[in-house]
């Protein structure tokens, strides 16, 4: 294995060796506004359908123990359309880590004039953290590293607001509501699992070019407050309602000095390309490339996105490409 990548890793054995693990933190998607329930609980009943979701990434390609993550989500509205509710399901894994969240979200949704809706979303649920160390690679094993797997289950919450309307839509959410209000030190012996709270910001427009062209701008930012705020630029095309082609940037900034952050982080840059095909008025299927412009660039082959989308019944929006379906 190259050296760099065996120092990456290396560094990682280390700390399970101290018996102290700061557990990955929320997993990273390209194709998350195909998928925003993940992030934010208020986009719950968006669609106003019985909404279908399934996503699975393979990040850094040909890198041992490299980042994997399959997520699941189902959402629909009821009470008129006042409410919506949601299941959202992640599995993620990086190394001999692996990370399987589930939340049950809600929310409550408000029309703000004749087209626009405000929504309220809370996600109540928990999450498993576990540790093969059988699966641990070391030249010389150290009598600290334990045999075998640990794992534990701690609650969590996440909280978010969403506005929309038929030509623009904005978003905020939190997630890991629990994390300075749980003792992780007490999870289980030998495992300590720190997630840090994590803040996203969404913000998109729709702008009509021809009966046959539309033009989607939107970003993402994403704080983590130990680290740099991450942000992505996304330009995205809609070709006669049926296919979507985009691409975005990815870097991070140092918008300030923060506490726990030592040195320099290099910017994780990045470029994406992305595809999504309606086939039908019920089926969506996506795909989306990452290329890392970091100095990783060169040890991995780039990563890989693929998901599948359902809308199924009725609702208030028939199945064509209809707005808000364009968010």
């Amino acid at each position: 294995m190259n050296k760099r990548i065996t120092q990456l890793f290396l560094c990682f054995i280390l700390s399970v060796a101290f018996k102290e693990v700061v557990a990955q933190q929320d997993a990273q998607y390209s194709q998350y506004m195909f998928n925003s329930l993940v992030i934010n609980p208020a986009y719950a009943g968006y669609k106003e359908s019985l909404n279908l979701s399934l996503l699975h990434r393979n990040q850094w390609t040909d890198v041992p123990g490299a980042p994997t993550t399959q997520s699941f989500i189902a959402d629909a509205v009821v009470a008129d359309g006042k409410i919506g509710l949601g299941l959202s399901v992640v599995n993620d894994k990086l190394g001999i880590q692996n990370q399987f969240s589930a939340f049950a979200n809600a929310s409550y949704r408000l029309k703000v004039g004749a087209e626009s809706v405000l929504a309220f979303g809370l996600g109540l649920g928990g999450a498993q953290f576990g540790i093969n160390y059988n699966k641990a690679n070391v030249d010389q094993p150290e009598t600290n590293i334990n045999a075998g797997r640990s794992s534990s289950v701690v609650p969590d919450a996440r909280f978010g607001i969403h506005y929309s309307n038929e030509k623009f839509y904005a978003g905020i959410s939190t997630t890991n509501l629990f994390a300075k209000a749980i003792d992780y030190s007490t999870a289980t012996q030998d495992l300590v699992v720190s997630q840090g709270r994590h803040f996203f910001l969404t913000v998109g427009y729709l702008l009509d070019v021809s009966d046959f062209l539309k033009f989607k701008p939107s970003f993402l930012l994403r704080e983590d407050v130990k680290g740099p705020t991450n942000l992505d630029v996304n330009n995205f095309f809609l070709l006669g309602e049926k296919i979507w082609l985009g691409a975005s940037y990815r870097t991070s900034l140092n918008l300030w000095n923060k506490p726990g952050v030592v040195g320099n982080v290099s910017p994780s840059n990045a470029v994406v390309g992305l595809v999504e095909f309606y086939a039908g008025s019920s089926f969506r299927i996506g795909y989306a490339y990452d290329y890392s412009l970091s100095k990783f660039n060169g040890y991995d082959k780039g990563s890989h996105e693929f998901s599948l989308g359902f809308v199924l019944g009725g609702g208030k929006k028939n199945l064509t490409i209809l707005s808000p379906r364009y968010f």
